[in-house]
């Protein structure tokens, strides 16, 4: 796979942040989709939305490493599963992340980032701008950590889950999949799955 290049799939605001981490790790990008036609034809940030989402068949045939770069979870699980497209993780060089750490195919890694020793991410998951996960943690496949968002060790976030700007997800705490943790907010025991929660220390919405 020529990994000197890149295909982005997305063409909102975290686009552009995921195109400024390849050009930053000196990665061309060779091409941005996305299946909404008021997008198609206008630039992002100097490169030109192309149109929509190629087929089944195309990605097949391509050669190039592809991104998805929507931060909605559910949007990226849906279209990981009708492109096989050659999934590209994406590391901005400004981040840190130890040796021992594994990362998911499809991942993207903003700037400021920090990965300690023997963090777990997933597929297709974003750890965002200044996010920090911590030693023995495990972040599930598509989840979301927002930016200055921080896991400490030995946290477990589940598959989809969006844990908010600035949140903390206390040692050793479980927040199941496709939950929501609220920006600000400070996880100190469990979340089950599909639940939203705010708060100091995090409660269930009303």
């Amino acid at each position: 796979m020529n990994t000197s290049t890149i295909q982005i799939i997305g063409g909102g605001g975290h686009a552009k942040v995921a195109i400024a981490a390849a050009e930053a790790a000196g990665i061309g990008i060779a091409a941005v989709f996305d299946d909404d036609a008021s997008k198609q034809g206008r630039d992002l940030i100097g490169y030109r939305i192309s149109g929509a989402i190629p087929d089944a068949a195309w990605w097949r045939s391509a050669d190039v490493g592809a991104l998805i770069a929507i931060g909605d979870g559910r949007a990226r699980q849906r279209i990981a599963a009708r492109c096989p497209a050659r999934w590209q993780t994406l590391i901005h060089p400004t981040a840190w992340v130890h040796a021992s750490a594994r990362i998911g195919a499809g991942t993207l890694i903003c700037a400021g980032a920090i990965i300690q020793p023997d963090a777990v991410i997933g597929a297709h998951a974003i750890i965002n701008t200044g996010a920090v996960v911590e030693h023995d943690c495990k972040v599930g496949d598509f989840a979301h950590i927002a930016p200055m968002a921080c896991l400490a060790g030995g946290a477990f976030v589940g598959d989809g889950t969006l844990v908010g700007a600035g949140a903390v997800i206390s040692p050793a705490a479980k927040v199941g999949s496709w939950s929501i943790v609220g920006a600000g907010s400070v996880v100190l025991g469990e979340v089950g799955d599909g639940q939203t929660v705010i708060g100091v220390p995090a409660k269930p919405l009303a």
